[in-house]
């Protein structure tokens, strides 16, 4: 088995300094907001440097003799997006010759917990980690790294700790497109009336999901109507807006033409999509023109809440998330008007690609975000052909995983 440490990096204050972009005092006052739940997937440009971060990342080639060993604790398997992360992670480390030894912690951080230590007691190589606690997997990554184990995240972005850098597509990126989409869709003459659903208040997938289709409106209707509003500027005010929404259940805009008149929670699922959209309807049914949801399952079952209580065709529905297959043969047939793109076939694979291209091709992933994002892209019914695999045997979307880049790759 491989093993490999590095030593913690010493860096002067002065090489710090450098590092720091030179107008970074002047940034925007959003991005003085971070971390913040409701905006994982907003990348700060004046973001600090990682290199002297210790990741016990490895120093030398590894044997190819040695089999490579990855510990994988995953939150849950009870959903398909779930299962399709370890569908191809298992399916990658068969590729690569790696041994994979997947744990599910059920939503237990205490579970998580315990799968990191079980791995720092096997000696694995690499531990692999989906968050079920932000906190505790920043103390859970950060035992690991002391036993000279390097560990990458996916899904969820822990707190600052030393992780090489977490996997995932852009929570708010993709609902800010998608935002901005409905804004087109409806033009800048016609009011906007929403409802939102989201997974559950408080995760911040689900929050930057809502909050970038609220504030993607929210831009897109500056630019239309000439509000004057920069991007961050729209930023702010859509972060402000979703905090009206989450303290008081809704908010209203009169300058944008944007009014959320009631939010629910569904879980992720269609049935609890079907059943807070069912009461959303009975609320404020004749007022709607469109239901803002999290994810592909919730804004299934808005359309059939919406179906069933006769407002098919008055109400539209407008996701943030997931790119599923049966929500892009949705979108194409124009039942559903976007959604975006976040796949956990290509989550799972892109995790196996950085695996590998720091233990068999020499990759120097020292400098790495805390969150490296995809790109945000949505799905509408001018560009459906476009993703829908032919091979109906995968669950997502045509995709290629994106390359990893460096902080200063970023800034640049």
């Amino acid at each position: 088995m491989f093993h490999s440490k590095t030593a913690l990096a010493l860096l002067s204050s002065a090489a710090l300094l450098l590092a720091l972009p030179a107008l970074a005092q002047d940034k925007h006052e959003i991005y003085t907001l971070l971390p913040n739940s409701a905006l994982s997937g907003v990348i700060d440009p004046a973001m600090p440097d990682r290199s002297a971060i210790n990741k016990a990342l490895p120093t030398t080639p590894r044997d190819p003799a040695d089999k490579l060993v990855i510990g994988w604790t995953e939150i849950t398997l009870g959903n398909p997006w779930f299962v399709s992360v370890i569908d191809t992670a298992k399916a990658k480390a068969d590729e690569y010759g790696y041994e994979l030894d997947v744990q599910v912690a059920d939503g237990d951080p205490a579970k998580t917990s315990a799968h990191i230590d079980a791995f720092i007691a096997k000696g694995v190589d690499v531990i692999v980690m989906d968050p079920t606690d932000l906190a505790a997997a920043a103390a859970d990554a950060q035992r690991a790294v002391d036993a000279g184990i390097p560990v990458i995240a996916l899904g969820t972005v822990p707190d600052d700790s030393p992780i090489v850098t977490t996997v995932l597509f852009n929570p708010y990126g993709n609902g800010f497109e998608a935002g901005r989409f409905v804004a087109q869709h409806y033009g800048p003459d016609t009011p906007i009336t929403a409802a939102a659903i989201l997974g559950t208040v408080g995760n911040s997938t689900s929050e930057s999901r809502v909050n970038g289709l609220i504030t993607g409106i929210i831009y897109e209707r500056s630019e239309q109507l000439g509000l004057g509003l920069s991007k961050e500027d729209a930023m702010l005010a859509g972060f402000n807006k979703f905090q009206e929404l989450k303290t008081g259940g809704s908010f209203d805009y009169p300058e944008a033409k944007f009014s959320t008149v009631s939010m629910g929670v569904g879980f992720w699922t269609e049935e609890g999509g079907l059943d807070a959209a069912e009461d959303i309807l009975t609320a404020h049914g004749g007022d709607l023109n469109i239901i803002l949801a999290e994810n592909d399952f919730m804004g299934m079952g808005a359309l059939r809440a919406i179906e069933n209580q006769g407002y098919k065709g008055k109400i539209a529905v407008a996701n943030a998330a997931d790119g599923f297959r049966v929500a892009l043969d949705l979108v194409k047939s124009g039942d559903m008007l976007v959604t975006g793109l976040c796949s956990g076939s290509h989550t799972g694979e892109g995790v196996m690609q950085l695996i590998h291209q720091i233990f068999d091709q020499g990759f120097d992933a020292g400098n790495l975000p805390l969150g490296s994002y995809y790109p945000s892209q949505i799905v509408t019914g001018q560009n459906a052909d476009d993703f829908i695999d032919p091979d109906t045997a995968n669950p997502f979307f045509r995709y290629s995983v994106p390359a990893f880049k460096s902080i200063p790759d970023l800034r640049g």
